[in-house]
């Protein structure tokens, strides 16, 4: 298969949610094409009004115990589409999904474009970059993939599964963020399913500066008035149906999800 069929194919599959398809080159895709596929996948579906414009970024995979897993010097990144982004509270169907899935995160919202002539970056530029820290809740389409048997690169060249996040707040300037305090609740219909402190995979500046570089290497801009997902505060949590989801994170507010 030619690398311009592998993205009409994966194009095809992320518009009518069919299940992941590994699409393993032989030798197997690396970071870099998997890179690449996305850039070109990406560009495609910017101009799908059911994705629109790049609207963010998560970043996946930045915690040391997947970092060790996945074999990885550094995180992944993928990206959020302005159609798929949402403001807390937000009413989504459930049956748009085929296999639904959140993260709660810490997200930054940017107030500074950093375009990739000015990179590197440093903590300190990204912090001034930064308008604010908000609660956030990434929404995955898992689509019946395989997690104990996935090739990392596969994942990253169909954007990580991501399918928009839910955006709350009010949110926290960046210099009084302590990620370390804060505490995360998951609330399902009411009933607190998950609560946890200081579950920030990495701290979300550190998070964000990476990004920067990361995006500033492949020629790419972190814009401002764009959202960075930093990390999740859980496993993958899978959720079928339909249902009121609430995630709250002291210091930075909540953000609310209706499934109907």
């Amino acid at each position: 298969m030619t690398e311009t069929e592998t993205v009409t194919r994966i194009v095809q599959d992320i518009r009518g949610g069919a299940p992941f398809s590994a699409r393993e080159t032989d030798p197997p895709r690396d970071l870099k094409d998997a890179y690449k596929t996305q850039d070109s996948v990406a560009e495609i579906l910017t101009q799908d009004g059911a994705f629109g414009p790049v609207a963010g970024w998560k970043i996946a995979a930045n915690s040391t115990a997947l970092l060790d897993r996945f074999g990885l010097g550094e995180p992944a990144s993928g990206r959020v589409f302005t159609a798929q982004r949402h403001d807390s509270p937000a009413m989504l169907r459930a049956a748009d999904y085929r296999q639904f899935a959140l993260e709660p995160e810490i997200a930054a919202v940017m107030g500074t474009t950093l375009a990739p002539q000015d990179a590197p970056f440093g903590t300190q530029t990204v912090l001034a970059a930064i308008d604010r820290f908000i609660p956030a809740i990434e929404l995955l389409d898992m689509r019946e993939t395989d997690m104990g048997r996935i090739h990392l690169p596969d994942v990253i060249a169909q954007n990580i599964s991501n399918v928009g996040a839910v955006l709350g707040g009010p949110g926290t300037a960046p210099e009084t963020l302590k990620p370390d305090t804060v505490r995360t609740t998951l609330a399902i219909d009411g009933e607190i399913r998950h609560d946890v402190t200081g579950a920030a995979p990495q701290d979300p500046l550190k998070a964000v500066t990476w990004l920067a570089n990361h995006l500033g290497e492949r020629g790419l801009t972190l814009q401002a008035g764009q959202v960075v997902l930093c990390g999740t505060h859980s496993p993958i949590w899978y959720h079928d149906g339909t249902g009121e989801i609430v995630l709250e994170m002291s210091g930075l507010g909540s953000a609310t999800l209706r499934l109907d």
